[in-house]
């Protein structure tokens, strides 16, 4: 085929129904506009025309996939935070590791991805903008247990096997994850500076959950249990 024809190729395809390959990237250009301009405009200030203005694309093209900016922010938080998922299903350290080295590999994993630039970024402008907007802190909300379901599923196990006492895995990985990121202070000051300061870090959340978490001894009464009896 005559390299002249493909202009015209181009154009006729263009006017019809797009291949799969050309929608996906239509949705990639538009997806990565927007979140460039919800992080500099913040989420008031960002409009679906503007995006699709900066993308290169139509309107419509937005619209057939999303009802309204808030669904397109849903994705965007959802596509960045995906990441952070797929670390916590990343292979554990070792497959004979005890439960301590599994907890520090875990707390590493979840403070490098809430600290990773853009997550960190997003988190920042939901917190700014969740009191006008409360939507945007559920949807946020939902993605939270949507990352920490792997680190749910380890806990249930390690509790099922009796390695550690975690009745409530779902609480249990919300509180880890707290003390993982550092609350507030991660949000105010620069995240810890380099792998010993994380390992430090590390170190001091595990060596403070495992005081709860331990299983009791064979025998043992439920006031000995970690938080049974007054």
């Amino acid at each position: 085929m005559s390299t002249r024809t493909m202009p015209d190729e181009v154009k006729r395809r263009s006017r019809g129904r797009p291949s799969p390959e050309q929608a996906a990237a239509l949705r990639e250009s538009f997806l990565a506009a927007a979140l460039k301009s919800f992080l500099e405009l913040g989420y008031a200030a960002t409009s679906i025309e503007a995006i699709a203005r900066d993308a290169g694309v139509a309107k419509i093209t937005i619209y057939r996939q999303f009802e309204n900016k808030e669904a397109l922010f849903r994705e965007v938080v959802h596509r960045a935070v995906s990441s952070a998922r797929e670390n916590m299903q990343a292979p554990l350290v070792r497959t004979d590791a005890d439960e301590r080295e599994v907890l520090l590999d875990l707390v590493e994993r979840m403070y490098l991805s809430a600290t990773e630039p853009q997550t960190l970024a997003l988190l920042r402008l939901v917190i700014a903008e969740a009191v006008r907007f409360p939507e945007l802190a559920k949807s946020l909300y939902a993605e939270n247990s949507y990352v920490l379901a792997p680190v749910v599923e380890y806990l249930a196990e390690a509790h099922r096997a009796g390695k550690l006492y975690v009745p409530d895995p779902e609480l249990s990985a919300v509180q880890l994850s707290t003390l993982a990121f550092g609350g507030v202070r991660f949000f105010i000051s620069k995240p810890l500076a380099g792998p010993e300061e994380r390992r430090a870090w590390a170190e001091g959340v595990v060596s403070l959950v495992l005081r709860g978490w331990m299983p009791a001894p064979a025998g043992a009464g439920a006031a000995d249990m970690p938080g049974g009896g007054h």
